[in-house]
């Protein structure tokens, strides 16, 4: 039997407002038979709550629906399938939207499907129902005990109730909190009619649904290599085989590079450790193999699967109240008095405040003879955060704040954009484990007027995984004296870096380019010379004492990984970080200076 040529499939988003015209771009020249995209994070799932509280008709990804219609005269001709899980908390809204606009461009050939069952928010808002559920990294915490009421929940569900949609005829599958990597797995497993157990197959599918714009070149620390390509970059393509394994491309007409290392950046995003469970499959990665096999060509295997947990995750939204910012800027001489003086100032105005979250940090360092005002500035943030928006309303925080101009420190300015202290509402996060039988998962396939219900089954065997992730330390230390004679300079010299969030948990994957160096990160990275390196910051915030370190390996690639638990804050829907997603993380440890081995050094820093 003649075995199917390997599927191609295109990714033309990451997140929410990515670049606008990826759709029609990769539909024209991506030469793909599916494309995918992830318009989903935490953040958007909170913004979408409040949107749909609103007004009832919106709360999905509105940018989806622009890309779509600019694409679909493209798309229809190709005969390209399109999944996307764009519909956030209004998925049948968006359905409809798209439906309309196929018919209004003279498509009414085309097919939508919807998968419905993720969004929760009835049992999570029945007091009768949440006796059970738990916090997905804290067991001991139950959501019937959160302080918050909650107001929306969505479950991240799997992947084949896209493949039901695609079998019965589907053209455009819309999706609400699918995982961001269930419409690859979908797509391939549709394309190679892969089976539900077919683990070590839908977990290569897993590897290379964790995909998009980062992979060509964007968010990579070696970006110095490539500047000249680092402009309107390339999405990717995921060319995936039977076996599951991939290969992950790019449009040869358009700009960025797929290269080894920054496809390593890319997978060591926003992982759980050595196992990344999903709804349908976990992937084993421990022995991960990523290759360049040719320009713009990295090979991605020996990744192997097994059944899923019983649970999946599940975020619970509640409304947080009301938050508001200011900003001043700070420059000359006696910045640290000058930053003194305003947090007297503002400690005094506030003495009385009902604020549920406050702070005053200062961003930036003061510069000694500066070539320009500019670069002699640093900036205060001052944020707050109140459960009832009287607290937080203008004569609380923004007047006060205002009228200290007048009697504040030595060449005060701040950011005339007064809107910042106006208040708007937030919604806080609670991340829970629900078990996949307790959701009613369907695939609808809508016609004229007409609409077919699929049943979609939860997962029929499934397999325990503890709640705390496998955690080690490297296994053979190296003494660091082997390595010779050293030299104080920034980590980030010989060592690449790639951070992100999950919740309230960041996570940092470390790697370096050469064999004989890995010994070295495996020994000199321990989960106690990261919280060293951390500096100030790890005994930040008021849950620092919870915290926990949790490290691990990847050997075939160089990398040491580190998942670093209730370090962002609560999370960015309501973080008071300004890196609330944990992005420049990886990047501010690569500058903490450090005794790098000579040898390694000379030849040359990334």
């Amino acid at each position: 039997m003649l075995t199917k040529r390997d599927v191609r499939i295109g990714n033309v988003s990451g997140a929410t407002g990515d670049s606008p015209h990826a759709m029609r771009r990769m539909a024209e020249d991506g030469n793909v038979d599916v494309i995918v995209g992830d318009w989903l994070s935490e953040m958007n799932i909170a913004w979408n709550s409040i949107t749909k509280d609103q007004d009832p008709t919106l709360g999905y990804e509105p940018g989806f629906l622009t890309q779509l219609t600019e694409s679909i005269d493209v798309i229809a001709e190709k005969g390209i399938k399109v999944i996307t899980n764009a519909g956030a908390l209004n998925t049948e809204a968006l359905a409809v939207k798209v439906q309309q606009m196929c018919l209004e461009k003279g498509h009414k050939e085309l097919i939508i499907a919807t998968v419905l069952g993720d969004d929760i928010s009835e049992t999570v808002t029945d007091p009768t129902k949440v006796e059970k559920l738990l916090h997905l990294d804290h067991p001991e915490w139950a959501l019937k005990n959160w302080q918050l009421e909650p107001y929306s929940g969505v479950a991240y569900i799997g992947a084949w109730g896209i493949v039901e949609g695609i079998r019965a005829g589907a053209d455009i599958v819309i999706c609400g909190r699918v995982t961001d990597a269930s419409p690859v797995i979908g797509a391939a497993a549709w394309w190679h009619n892969w089976a539900k157990d077919d683990w070590d197959r839908l977990a290569g599918g897993l590897v290379a649904g964790q995909c998009g714009p980062y992979v060509t070149g964007a968010n990579f620390s070696g970006f110095k290599d490539m500047l000249s390509q680092l402009i309107d970059l390339a999405f990717p393509i995921a060319e995936i085989s039977r076996d599951g394994t991939c290969i992950i491309t790019k449009p040869e007409a358009h700009a960025g590079a797929v290269t080894k290392h920054n496809t390593i950046s890319q997978f060591l995003y926003e992982l759980q450790g050595e196992q990344y469970l999903n709804p349908d499959v976990v992937a084993n990665l421990h022995d991960i193999c990523i290759e360049e096999i040719a320009p713009n060509r990295v090979k991605v295997h020996g990744v192997t699967g097994s059944p899923p947990p019983p649970t999946t995750k599940a975020m619970i939204a509640a409304k947080g109240g009301y938050q508001a910012e200011a900003t001043f800027y700070i420059n000359g001489l006696d910045v640290s008095e000058k930053v003194a003086m305003m947090r007297n100032q503002l400690f005094h105005i506030f003495k009385d405040h009902n604020f549920s979250k406050f702070s005053i940090e200062m961003y930036g360092s003061p510069a000694s003879n500066p070539s320009s005002q500019q670069a002699g500035t640093v900036f205060l943030r001052v944020f707050a955060q109140a459960k009832r928006k009287e607290d937080i309303s203008a004569d609380k925080f923004k007047i006060p704040i205002y009228a200290l101009r007048m009697q504040s420190y030595p060449g005060y300015h701040m950011n005339l954009d007064f809107r910042t202290m106006d208040p708007k509402p937030f919604m806080e996060i609670f991340p829970v484990v629900v078990p996949m039988a307790s959701l009613h998962l369907e695939t609808h396939v809508l016609g004229d007027g007409t609409r077919k219900a699929i049943a979609i089954d939860p997962p029929s065997v499934t397999s325990q995984y503890p709640n705390i992730r496998d955690s080690y330390e490297t296994s053979n230390p190296t003494d660091l004296a082997e390595f010779g004679a050293t030299q104080m300079a920034p980590l980030g010299s010989i060592v690449h870096a790639r951070s992100g969030d999950k919740a309230d948990n960041s996570n940092i994957g470390f790697f370096v380019r050469n064999a004989d160096e890995y010994p070295w990160i495996q020994s000199f990275l321990t989960i106690a010379r990261v919280k060293i390196l951390f500096g100030d910051d790890w005994t930040k915030g008021e849950n620092h004492l919870q915290r926990r370190v949790e490290r691990c390996e990847f050997p075939n690639i160089l990398a040491v990984h580190f998942r670093v638990l209730d370090f962002l804050d609560g999370g960015i829907a309501s973080s008071s970080r300004i890196d609330g997603l944990g992005k420049g993380i990886g990047e501010y440890l690569r500058s903490k200076v450090v005794p790098v081995p000579v040898k390694f050094l000379n030849r040359g820093c990334i």
